[in-house]
């Protein structure tokens, strides 16, 4: 138990975000406990000098990380509050099915400089043309995040980073990075239960997190109500020849960006610092490090 609180105190300390009681339980890495057994664990780890803790919160060393915490909470609120306006008007795109914010935003861990990235799920068959309406949206009222942005003019930008079609939302890498990035991604907004359905094509993701427990009834509401709004969609054959009009149009473009993107058959990525590998390579690092540690003491 103690090994499995420090993995996942490493994993979190990457992100320089310390974790209360509830969300070691939470995002306990590779192990099924109970609430109780991992207060029990931590109390060892503590008076073993292992860990650490102030005002509820629980770390490694950084004690500052604490306060920073806190402030990222405050902003990552004002984040959060202007992508919830926003996304009233891309549901009204009637090929999207659901917008949810992912990345750092999703655990309210945002600076000031930082992006805010969506993933979006869609209709079949429905991709391209649903990307053409979000990116055009969100480029007339200024809100787009480009390629070409300095940090600073990609600041609190929105960057729709994931497209995937309802029929291809299982992720092809299945690593700790990406079962987490599944799991704290906070919905917005989804109609036609499609985020069960996520989760249920990506279910290897609670071997790596056992304990992950789901949103909660506030937004089975949310979803019910959406299941209200009747689709507005072209005719059949009309539809698939702008789908495949909009796909060719924004391959064009893609040619000329830095080959951030990454394009499956009904899934789109678009990742501009992608540091997928550099994260999982030094939490095994540091992991590797833990029975050795205790063995030298």
């Amino acid at each position: 138990m103690e090994k499995a609180i420090l993995k996942t105190l490493i994993y979190s300390n990457i992100f320089d975000y310390p974790l209360t009681l509830s969300e070691i339980h939470k995002w306990l890495i590779e192990k099924k406990a109970t609430p109780r057994d991992i207060e029990k664990a931590l109390k060892v780890l503590i008076l073993k000098r292992k860990a650490k803790e102030k005002k509820g919160y629980i770390f490694l060393k950084k004690e500052g990380l604490v306060n920073r915490r806190i402030q990222r909470v405050r902003q990552s609120d004002l984040y959060i509050r202007k992508v919830r306006i926003i996304s009233q008007f891309l549901r009204v795109i009637p090929w999207v099915k659901l917008i949810g914010i992912s990345g750092g935003l999703a655990m309210e861990n945002a600076d000031k400089k930082d992006d805010i990235d969506l993933l979006i799920i869609t209709s079949k068959k429905r991709l391209w043309l649903s990307r053409f309406f979000v990116l055009g949206f969100l480029q007339i009222i200024g809100q787009r995040r480009k390629v070409d942005h300095s940090l600073k003019e990609a600041s609190g930008k929105i960057c729709c980073n994931i497209f995937l079609e309802e029929d291809n939302l299982e992720q092809r890498r299945h690593d700790l990075y990406t079962a987490h990035e599944i799991l704290q991604m906070k919905v917005l907004w989804e109609k036609d239960n499609i985020y069960s359905k996520f989760l249920e094509d990506n279910e290897w993701v609670f071997k790596f997190l056992p304990n992950w427990v789901g949103p909660d009834a506030s937004l089975r509401g949310a979803q019910r109500r959406s299941n209200l709004r009747k689709e507005i969609a072209a005719p059949f054959g009309l539809a698939m020849t702008m789908e495949d009009l909009a796909k060719k149009i924004q391959m064009k473009i893609m040619q000329k960006s830095k080959g951030m993107e990454r394009v499956e058959e009904g899934a789109l990525y678009f990742h501009p610092n992608d540091l997928r590998d550099k994260i999982l390579k030094e939490f095994n690092k540091r992991s590797s490090l833990i029975g050795k540690r205790a063995s030298k003491t």
